[in-house]
């Protein structure tokens, strides 16, 4: 049964890599004479799409549904920094399809080597070398440019996939510092199910229910670089209480 179960998990995911590559192709096709044309001026319009579109296409193509809680949490004229938790690569699609509007990036610069997705995300997306501190250090300038111009962002604090059998790895600072530079409020997005759905190692793919919990805004106003502790952990807790109850 065991044997039976992962076999179909493969090919699922093969199933679900053919709908992504296939929809990632004719998107980055029709972006392409977009952005040569007008370079960036139309990338929060295109975040949107792929988030709005392009992920819950590739969601239904592979019958994952997602089921939202506390939505009515979020101002969608607001500006915030949406932080969720991190296990599976479908994580991206689930989190992402879910926004109330649109959001900058932050990806991993080995992305932008795939091929057709790598030219979208170097088009739509900020990168970063996460070996590099001064990659990193101009990924959170970059992002908190995008919060002063009254622009969302999406990040994963623990800044990679948690491979572990905890719930959670350790957060780094920079979406916290981010926010508290902007003066930001975070939103907490907790994904629970995932790794029923996704493997966290290996190539597995199920159909299932994805729950995403949003929580409310958690203001930084008044807050300072000190606070950055105190800060990962409020949203580290807001993360726990769904992971633990749920999961």
């Amino acid at each position: 049964m065991r044997v039976l179960k992962r076999t179909f998990g493969f090919l699922w995911a093969l199933w679900g890599g053919f709908w992504f590559m296939a929809i990632i192709t004719v998107f980055t096709i029709l972006y392409a004479p977009l952005f040569l044309f007008t370079g960036k001026k139309y990338v929060r319009q295109c975040i949107w799409i792929n988030c709005h579109y392009l992920c819950n296409w590739l969601l239904f193509l592979t019958l994952v549904r997602k089921r939202i809680h506390n939505a009515d949490r979020i101002d969608k004229k607001g500006t915030y920094v949406f932080v969720a938790n991190h296990s599976t690569q479908y994580d991206t699609l689930v989190g992402a399809g879910s926004l109330p509007h649109p959001a900058s990036f932050l990806a991993k610069a080995e992305l932008k080597k795939v091929p057709m997705f790598g030219y979208m995300v170097q088009m739509l997306a900020y990168t970063v070398d996460r070996k590099d501190k001064e990659s990193r250090e101009n990924s959170i300038r970059n992002l908190a440019a995008e919060l002063a111009k009254g622009n969302s962002i999406f990040i994963f604090p623990e800044g990679t996939r948690n491979r572990t059998d905890k719930p959670l790895i350790d957060f780094r600072d920079g979406a916290f510092g981010m926010a508290i530079m902007a003066q930001a409020p975070i939103v907490v997005q907790t994904l629970v199910g995932m790794r029923k759905i996704n493997a966290a190692e290996g190539i597995q793919l199920y159909p299932g229910v994805a729950d995403v919990y949003w929580s409310h805004p958690i203001e930084t106003k008044g807050m300072t670089a000190a606070d950055i502790p105190t800060l990962k952990q409020r949203v580290r807790d807001e993360m726990l209480k769904h992971l633990q109850e749920k999961q």
